[in-house]
């Protein structure tokens, strides 16, 4: 039982479901039926990566699909923004017995104590993204119905729902949210769907049921990591709305009024974190604000969520330490909780295996790509690695080997490289002995 656990670990069970997912996805986009012309097969992997890793770069215009091409990029955004937590314990289910193994992975999946915690979950999932995009297509169809013919605009509110909840950041729009910059309603619709699906399911299940245990005068404790996630994400939107108006309000914002300079600024700081929408054109911004997107983006959204970086929690781990070095504290405390060891290592890992990614594959495509500059590759790099989508204009000029490059580099982001490691790593039995300490200099 423990050997087939290993074998459906879930590590390896997300690398296979995603895998799997973008071979049937390339497949299908490969039909005549399809395509309105004729596309390399190495962009139809491409595209299906990006929308299976809900990353929304593409080599090619969105334009080349036909509505039944356009149909299974929409079915691979929701798998890719749904399947890491659903399928993933679904096929765990096929082959482990719902006995002490499955528990086991279903915890290490979701930090929850048993499988039948996890079909909750997903049961509250499924039930959570219908409403959310279906209130938001509602919405986004409210913005656009006199631009376009009715099924149109049906069609593209559907297709905008969940692109936008599944921070995929993919848009049948010419000039993506760069032409609703002055649409409050198309706005607010698109930046609350990136905040919902970025925020996290699990942190969702357990506002709702502190909201629900309210009116039954029962207090609900949140965990860390909801509080987390709520100090972190509110904070971060909070100060980059600031920054963002800041910086642009006599730039790419100085055409609007005041109230709508400020929503154009919230819409930024949201969709930084993971969304791929821009209400500007990033060739306008200023460095500055270039830099603090790709910040937010390397952080990005909240675990368990539709979006990727290296997590809120991971950041709020690694200024815990931070603080406890640099307050002399034996240990990392956050909120009054002491973190455990193995996730303060975890943590230091992320960031520097993450950071040791983008580097290398940036390294690889400034040899690969010499006539793009190096800092529209680093761009491409890290919009990639952190699923953000966004793109100043060097996708479709990749080379075939870039293509693959910027390809694994989603897939990477998008499960993790600690995930990767594992899922390609063999276990090894912990040994039952230590070596002596030692002391390095290291200022």
């Amino acid at each position: 039982m423990q050997k087939r656990a290993h074998i459906f670990s879930p590590s390896r069970t997300i690398l296979l479901s995603m895998i799997l997912t973008i071979f049937v996805g390339t497949l299908a986009l490969s039909l005549p039926c399809a395509r309105l012309v004729e596309i390399p097969i190495i962009d139809l992997f491409f595209t299906a990566t990006s929308c299976t890793c809900v990353t929304g770069l593409l080599t090619i215009p969105i334009e080349s699909f036909s509505n039944f091409g356009l149909w299974i990029i929409m079915f691979l955004m929701q798998i890719g923004g749904l399947g890491l937590v659903t399928l993933s314990l679904f096929v765990v289910s096929l082959f482990v017995n719902l006995g002490l193994a499955t528990q086991v992975v279903a915890g290490e999946m979701l930090d929850l104590e048993s499988w039948k915690d996890a079909r909750r979950i997903i049961l509250f999932i499924i039930g959570m993204t219908f409403v959310f995009e279906s209130i938001g297509a509602l919405l986004i169809f409210f913005a656009i119905k006199d631009l376009y013919p009715l099924s149109t605009s049906l069609f593209y509110s559907v297709f905008h729902a969940i692109s936008a909840f599944c921070n995929a950041g993919i848009t049948l729009f010419p000039n993506s949210m760069v032409s609703f910059a002055g649409n409050p309603l198309m706005l607010i619709a698109v930046s609350a769907l990136m905040f919902m699906g970025g925020f996290g399911f699990i942190s969702w299940k357990e506002i709702f049921k502190r909201i629900q245990n309210s009116f039954n005068q029962r207090r609900a404790q949140l965990s860390l990591q909801t509080r987390i996630v709520l100090q972190y994400y509110g904070v971060f939107t909070f100060c980059n709305t600031i920054l963002f108006w800041i910086l642009e309000r006599s730039n790419t914002l100085v055409s609007m009024n005041i109230p709508m300079q400020w929503l154009n600024s919230l819409f930024m700081a949201v969709t930084c974190r993971s969304g791929g929408y821009l209400n500007v054109y990033p060739h306008d911004l200023q460095n500055a604000s270039i830099l603090t997107i790709l910040f937010n983006a390397f952080i990005g959204a909240a675990p368990g969520s539709t979006g990727s970086g290296i997590k809120l929690t991971t950041t709020a781990l690694i200024f815990a330490v931070i603080y406890s070095v640099i307050m002399n504290k034996h240990s990392v405390e956050i909120k009054g909780r002491k973190i455990m060891t193995d996730q303060i290592y975890r943590s230091l890992s992320i960031v520097m295996l993450s950071l040791l990614w983008i580097a290398a594959t940036t390294f690889i495509l400034l040899i690969s790509e010499r006539g793009s500059s190096f800092m529209d590759i680093l761009f491409e790099t890290i919009s990639a690695f952190s699923t953000l989508g966004a793109s100043i204009g060097i996708t479709d000029s990749l080379s075939n080997f870039g293509k693959l490059i910027i390809s694994l580099t989603m897939l990477v982001g998008r499960i993790g490289v600690i995930s990767l490691l594992l899922a390609i790593s063999t276990r090894k039995e912990q040994a039952d002995y230590s070596y002596p300490e030692e002391r390095i200099m290291i200022t």
